[in-house]
């Protein structure tokens, strides 16, 4: 693959979005012989849009992009606060969302300007060997 692949979805301000982000970010894996990616990058689209949908109004932007050795999941929102990734305590029944993002993902970050702020994460498209 030299040239990126790239795919964006505007979903609804509505929680079924995160079932939507799911099911867009298996399409290009599977398409590209990635599947054992999607598992991770589902939850991942999941865990970025649900924050959107909970920290900011309008409707989310998803994007995915294939590079040759990543694929980044980037969503982009009209909230103006910065992104955290607490340690989640055992008797909190939320706020674990950042932290499997930086667990999961080989780098996460965002980005924000005044009208918008886009939360990127990527996964590695190559198996890691040990040395």
């Amino acid at each position: 693959m030299s040239e990126p692949v790239t795919r964006t979805y505007v979903l609804p301000d509505m929680p079924e979005s995160a079932k939507l982000a799911r099911d867009h970010v298996r399409g290009p894996l599977f398409a590209h012989k990635l599947p054992h990616l999607s598992d991770d990058a589902a939850l991942l689209a999941s865990e970025l849009i649900s924050n959107a949908l909970l920290h900011a109004e309008g409707r989310p932007e998803l994007r995915l992009q294939l590079r040759e050795s990543t694929f980044r999941i980037e969503v982009v929102d009209s909230g103006y606060g910065v992104p955290k990734a607490p340690l989640p305590g055992v008797e909190r029944t939320f706020g674990r969302g950042l932290w499997i993002v930086e667990r999961l993902s080989c780098r996460w970050g965002f980005v924000r300007d005044i009208a918008s702020k886009s939360v990127w994460c990527d996964l590695p498209t190559r198996s890691v060997t040990p040395q």
